[in-house]
C-alpha cells in the first residue's frame, strides 16, 4: 500500500479502538472522517514544523461533545501522525471549593459556583503549558483533575502524569477564546438570577474584568481556535442535563452504597444560569473569532463546517 492507504488504514484502526473503549456508536467514526479528519491532519503537519509547540484552542458550549471529540483528535495525532499531543481541559483547572468560597466571601457570593472566568486557577494552567513546552530534556508534568460530582479538585495522587515536551497542546473549554463584553452589555440582567443576586453588577463586572485580563492574555497565545457551535442556549441546557445524567449513572456504578450527589434537572437549570450570559455572548461572537467552525444541530450532528477569514 502507498502512504495514503497506510494512513487511512491506521486511522480506521484508531477510530475503531476509540469507539470500543468509549462505548460510542459507529456514526462517530463516520462523522469524524467527514468533518474532522482533514483539520486533524492539517494541525499535525503544522505541529511537525513549528518551532514552539502550538497551543490550539477548542471551544464549545457545555455538553456539546467537544471533550470527546478533542480526545479523539489527540489520539489520532499521536497514533496516526506520530505527533506527541496532550489535551488540557479548562474544567480541570477550576479553583478548589475552598478557594471559591474565599472569593464568595471577599468579592461576591456567586463566585462559590464554578464555571465563569475568575473561578479557574490561571497560574496553575500557565505553569502547565510552560512545562509541556519545555525545550530541555524530557520530564514528567503533573496535570490536575477536577471531580465535578464532588465539585472539587482531586488529590495529587489522582492527577495525570504526561511526558514533556510535547509537539502540540489542545486546550478545550466552554469559554476558550471568548472576548469581554462592553459595559453597556453588562447593565441589563440576562436572567432572574442576575437580577436578584447581582443587582449591583459586582459579579458581572468582576467576571468581565477577569475575561479582559488574565484570560485574554491566555487566549492571545492560541495558535488556532476551533469551535463547535451550538444552535441555541436552550440546546445547551438540554445537553448539560444529559451530561449530568451520565455523571449520575457513572457515580452510582462506582459508588453503589453512597448517596448520589449529582444535580436534579431543576438544579441543573439553576446552575446553567451562571453560564447563560457568556454562553449567549459566545454564540454571537465566537464564530467570527474562530479559525474553524462546525455548526451543530440539536442532536449534535454537524450541519456544516466553514473556515473564517482568520484561517483563510
Amino acid at each position: 500500500m502507498d502512504d495514503e492507504q497506510n494512513t487511512r488504514a491506521a486511522l480506521q484502526t484508531v477510530l475503531a479502538r476509540f469507539l470500543q473503549e468509549a462505548s460510542l456508536p459507529d456514526s462517530v467514526a463516520f462523522n469524524f472522517m467527514r468533518w474532522y479528519a482533514g483539520v486533524t491532519r492539517s494541525l499535525a503537519q503544522r505541529a511537525k514544523t513549528a518551532e514552539t509547540p502550538p497551543l490550539v484552542g477548542f471551544s464549545g458550549c457545555q455538553g456539546s461533545g467537544k471533550s470527546t471529540l478533542v480526545a479523539l483528535m489527540a489520539k489520532v495525532m499521536r497514533e496516526v501522525y506520530g505527533v506527541s499531543t496532550v489535551v488540557l481541559s479548562l474544567d480541570d483547572f477550576y479553583l478548589t471549593k475552598a478557594a471559591r468560597a474565599a472569593l464568595a466571601e471577599s468579592i461576591h457570593p456567586l463566585f462559590a459556583t464554578r464555571g465563569v472566568p475568575g473561578t479557574h486557577d490561571l497560574a496553575l494552567l500557565n505553569e502547565a503549558i510552560s512545562a509541556l513546552r519545555q525545550s530541555g530534556p524530557g520530564g514528567a508534568v503533573h496535570l490536575p483533575a477536577f471531580d465535578k460530582v464532588l465539585d472539587d479538585r482531586t488529590e495529587l495522587v489522582h492527577w495525570r502524569q504526561v511526558s514533556a515536551p510535547v509537539q502540540l497542546i489542545f486546550f478545550e473549554g466552554w469559554c476558550v477564546g471568548l472576548s469581554p463584553q462592553s459595559e453597556s452589555e453588562l447593565e441589563v440582567p440576562i436572567n432572574p438570577m442576575e437580577a436578584e443576586q447581582d443587582p449591583s453588577l459586582v459579579w458581572r463586572r468582576e467576571v468581565n474584568r477577569q475575561l479582559a485580563n488574565g484570560y485574554a492574555d491566555l487566549f492571545g497565545e492560541l495558535e488556532a481556535l476551533l469551535l463547535v457551535q451550538a444552535p441555541s442556549f436552550d440546546a445547551v441546557f438540554e445537553w448539560r442535563w444529559q451530561q449530568e445524567q451520565r455523571l449520575s449513572k457513572q457515580f452510582q456504578k462506582d459508588h453503589p452504597d453512597q448517596r448520589d450527589p449529582t444535580m436534579s434537572r431543576s438544579e441543573v437549570s439553576d446552575f446553567v444560569l451562571h453560564y447563560q450570559r457568556l454562553t449567549e455572548h459566545a454564540l454571537k461572537t465566537l464564530p467570527d473569532r474562530a479559525d474553524f467552525v462546525w455548526e451543530l444541530a440539536t442532536d449534535r450532528s454537524v450541519e456544516r463546517m466553514w473556515l473564517t477569514e482568520v484561517a483563510a
